[in-house]
């Protein structure tokens, strides 16, 4: 869209910065993040999203679409990030899902709804806790972004933010200013801050020693099928040039013509030109696309009977950051009625059939070496029945041996109503070693291990829930060793239930609204009875309900909660055996004045409003100053923090 010039600048903090934030986590998958255009009338926590009523109508929506890929795009560019576009089917924002990888919406999903007026838009970095909240852009529905504010510049903040950049990062030209700033592009600053995350941006494996640059140096296409060659590659720079070689069987085209396909949609923002030569040098297809809206792009023509050889070279179409990104390339020699071996974008679990369940037969997964803050390790398996046991063997590689770390292991389904994934960890000689939930949700569990050893090996077994309805899937499993604060849940209550009786109504005051985690287990009683906490708002509505069970591990639900009074309610089931004691414990994860804001906060003295995130609490203490207070007969401590097995 048109620029705009500047006005103004507002470099005031305008979150409540009592509840610092887990920037500095990357992202587990970066190399395939998705993003995706929340349609209207989407649930938001603030109502339903607006976005193409913001931005403009159906006649112009490529134009800002584009825009705001152009935003995410300069960052991406300069790292090991990826960003394919992807649908939106439409779920609320924070739905249960993957938190990377949902097949039903983007990773990030940019939306618009009512924010308080001294903001523009909120962004929510990638967090421990694994809620889809993470990647969330919500812009305000009641801003003049687009033609007061440059729809670029406000974008450009945000997705700093989406990759975990927080605001005390800004230097002079920064593209993430506490307030809004008229942006062409990214400081030095920036990019550094970027690639401390996620490192330089990484040639892929066709580029060898001597890279795959000019036709000498092209490189042979690995063969996919029996009619199908298949790359998976990058121009991982506005110059880079990748070569290919194949080879045209005889009579091929009296079978059928060859086919060219160069797949970028769903994988990266990549715009690229493809051209075949043949053993000549002549041209014999080529074709571009410079939309990244529409980034696919086919090719056929007829080698004759005797075959040959054929030179294929892959470059950037755009002469901008679009020039950039992963993408695959696909030589197709028979297509039955036009019917062409589909180029898929489904990242699939490895089958291992039983080959590494127990610890002696682990799976060694490479750890991160360099000096960027990427997860350690990360894989994608599959659970193939209910007695499949995947074990995983990690070791930290970057801090000093023997320095104290903190381990955090997260594990999630990849399919629609996937496997429900548990974790368990080991150190080096086989001993059970304890961790605290962060998360424990369908089809999510996220760990952390306190105090463990840099240097020292330490396996992960991942397997089905126990009584889980689905038992068997993909997954994806993401360890790092880190010395960020870790995460804190407040003890705030703890007490009985009989068999098929309900406590007394107890009182959960919010004086601010925001994101809050919430884990409740089982803590004593007989194995496999169940505690039930049901919560409700003032009018006496449902919000929400867990079910933790004795044996198992807390159970995790993350809510967005406004401001006001709820009451809490403590069941046990009738088929108990006994009295069951639980605990509750309770994380804010963000308050202030973003998407999840309690309401519309004053203007500011600044003639622009701001830009703001939210984000999840990295201290020690939850809130140095709690916008919660919990009260009734259980309230206090409950026995024992929530390490399990």
């Amino acid at each position: 869209m048109t620029p705009v010039p500047k006005i103004g600048s507002s470099f005031e903090y305008l979150e409540d910065r009592a509840l610092p934030s887990t920037f500095g986590v990357p992202w587990a998958d970066p190399e395939h993040l998705t993003l995706s255009f929340v349609n209207d009338g989407t649930r938001t926590p603030l109502g339903a999203s607006s976005l193409a009523q913001l931005l403009g109508s159906s006649s112009t929506s490529a134009e800002w679409k584009r825009e705001i890929l152009r935003a995410f795009q300069t960052w991406a560019v300069n790292a090991n990030i990826n960003i394919g576009l992807v649908s939106d089917g439409g779920q609320a924002l924070g739905a249960v899902g993957a938190v990377q990888g949902d097949t039903r919406f983007g990773d990030i999903r940019i939306a618009a709804a009512g924010l308080s007026p001294d903001v523009l838009a909120s962004a929510a970095p990638f967090s421990f806790t694994g809620s889809t909240l993470s990647g969330d852009v919500v812009l305000n529905a009641n801003a003049p972004i687009g033609s007061l504010y440059d729809l670029y510049s406000v974008l450009l903040h945000e997705a700093g933010h989406v990759f975990g950049l927080d605001h005390e990062h800004e230097g002079h030209a920064s593209a993430i200013h506490t307030g809004y700033e008229y942006q062409t592009g990214l400081s030095a600053e920036d990019i550094e801050h970027l690639q401390s995350l996620y490192g330089t941006r990484t040639p892929d494996t066709f580029e060898g020693a001597g890279g795959n640059n000019t036709a000498a140096r092209a490189s042979a296409i690995p063969r996919n099928s029996v009619t199908q060659l298949l790359a998976t590659a990058d121009l991982s720079s506005p110059s880079d040039v990748d070569y290919y070689t194949f080879t045209a069987p005889a009579l091929t085209s009296w079978l059928s013509n060859v086919t060219v396909r160069l797949k970028a949609a769903g994988l990266s923002l990549l715009t690229a030109k493809v051209t075949v030569y043949d053993a000549g040098g002549r041209v014999v297809a080529s074709g571009a696309s410079t939309d990244p809206l529409s980034n696919d792009i086919t090719l056929t023509f007829n080698p004759g009977l005797l075959g040959g050889n054929y030179t294929i070279k892959v470059e950037g179409a755009s002469g901008n950051v679009f020039d950039v990104g992963g993408y695959k390339l696909a030589v197709d020699f028979l297509s039955i009625g036009g019917l062409l071996s589909p180029i898929t974008t489904t990242l699939t679990g490895v089958l291992d059939g039983h080959t590494d369940d127990a610890l002696a037969s682990a799976r060694a997964l490479q750890t991160n070496t360099g000096a960027d803050a990427r997860f350690d390790a990360v894989y994608r398996g599959v659970i193939e029945d209910r007695f499949d046991v995947d074990t995983y063997k990690v070791r930290e590689r970057w801090f000093a041996p023997g320095a104290a770390v903190t381990l955090n292991v997260m594990v999630w389904a990849l399919d629609a109503n996937g496997v429900d994934p548990r974790v368990r960890v080991f150190d080096a000689a086989g001993n059970a070693v304890a961790f605290q939930v962060l998360s424990n949700d369908r089809g999510l569990f996220s760990v952390q291990v306190l105090n463990a050893v840099a240097g020292q090996d330490y396996y992960i077994q991942v397997s089905a829930r126990e009584g889980a309805t689905k038992t068997t899937g993909s997954y994806f499993i993401a360890a790092d060793f880190n010395q960020l604060s870790p995460l804190v849940f407040d003890p705030v209550a703890g007490g009985t239930t009989a068999p098929g009786a309900a406590t007394a109504g107890e009182t959960l005051q919010l004086s601010k609204a925001g994101v809050f985690q919430f884990a409740l287990g089982a803590q004593t009683g007989a194995v496999g009875d169940t505690v039930t906490m049901t919560v409700y708002d003032e009018d006496g509505n449902v919000v929400f309900m867990l079910t933790a069970r004795v044996g198992q591990p807390p159970v995790t639900a993350t809510k967005y909660l406004t401001a006001g009074k709820y009451t809490v309610r403590y069941s046990g089931a009738a088929t108990n055996k006994g009295a069951v004691g639980y605990g509750l414990f309770l994380a804010q994860l963000s308050e202030g004045v973003g998407p999840y804001a309690t309401s519309t906060a004053s203007p500011t003295t600044s003639t622009a409003p701001s830009s703001t995130t939210t984000s999840s609490s990295s201290s020690p203490a939850a809130s140095s100053s709690p916008s919660y207070s919990y009260a009734g007969p259980s309230s206090g401590q409950p026995a024992g923090y929530y390490y399990t097995y």
